[in-house]
């Protein structure tokens, strides 16, 4: 975190975390936000009925995995928690399925993952603080959230609000 905060990142898109719910990274993930840093999760890949912490903070972009085809891919983890504030994660769906990305050792391989779909969330993000410098992460959260539509038979359960719109994310910035 010190890092994020001492290069005046404004972005962070984070693949890790626990299985199930732990409050280990809660005080970090508020300490991000104060800081004016969105805070893009995975929300994991255990399938339907588990997440892992932070991705299922109500104070985390959750970020899941859908295909080409605009359907929540089976291994994207959704969940549903008894709480008011944000009670379903992910927040929404990115593509996380077949993605290019480096190999070890070399090269490039294709790839299936919600860390796979996070990165597409945070440079959204990235791109509309771009266009307004200024705006704050309630705003760019909300701007994000507000441009998703679900397609026809994704539920709310498994993908959130939907996919992203980048367009209608600057318009509603």
């Amino acid at each position: 975190m010190d890092c994020a905060l001492g290069l005046w990142a404004r972005v962070l898109s984070l693949s890790l975390g626990f299985r199930g719910w732990w409050p280990d990274f809660l005080a970090v993930t508020r300490v991000l936000r104060r800081k004016g840093i969105v805070p893009v999760f995975a929300v994991g890949n255990e399938y339907a009925g588990s997440s892992r912490s932070p991705g299922n903070y109500p104070e985390a972009l959750s970020v899941g995995a859908c295909d080409e085809e605009d359907r929540v891919a089976p291994f994207s983890s959704s969940q549903r928690f008894d709480r008011k504030r944000d009670p379903v994660v992910p927040d929404l769906v990115a593509p996380g399925t077949g993605v290019v990305s480096a190999r070890p050792g070399g090269g490039y391989q294709a790839m299936d993952g919600t860390s796979m779909a996070t990165p597409h969330v945070a440079g959204l993000a990235a791109l509309l603080l771009e266009a307004q410098p200024k705006a704050t992460v309630a705003r760019l959260e909300k701007a994000i959230l507000e441009s998703c539509s679900r397609p026809r038979g994704m539920s709310a359960e498994r993908g959130g609000r939907g996919i992203p719109s980048a367009v209608k994310a600057l318009e509603a910035l």
